[in-house]
C-alpha cells in the first residue's frame, strides 16, 4: 500500500506470490490503480476513511483518559 505499490512489476509479483499461497487452484487477480498519485497516497486515503467511521471513533483513547489512567488503559483497550 502506498509508495511501495509503485515499485516496478508490483502487481505481477504480488499476484504470483498470492497464487502460490492460495489452495485448490483458486484464481486471484491483483488490481492496482493506474494513477500513481492515488497509489502513493493510498495509506493516507484509507486512514482518513477509517477514522471517519463512527465505529472506529469508539476505539479512540482521549488525552484526558490517558492522563487519568495511563498506559494500562491503552494496553487494556488495544491488546
Amino acid at each position: 500500500v502506498g509508495g511501495s505499490s509503485l515499485l516496478p512489476c508490483m502487481e505481477q509479483r504480488l499476484s504470483a506470490e498470492i497464487s502460490s499461497i492460495v489452495s485448490g487452484g483458486q484464481k486471484c487477480k491483483v488490481i492496482g490503480s493506474k494513477f500513481s498519485v492515488e497509489r502513493s497516497h493510498a495509506a493516507w486515503i484509507g486512514a482518513s476513511i477509517l477514522t471517519s467511521l463512527g465505529s472506529f471513533q469508539q476505539l479512540w483513547l482521549s488525552r484526558k483518559e490517558y492522563d487519568e489512567l495511563g498506559v494500562s488503559l491503552a494496553v487494556q483497550r488495544f491488546p
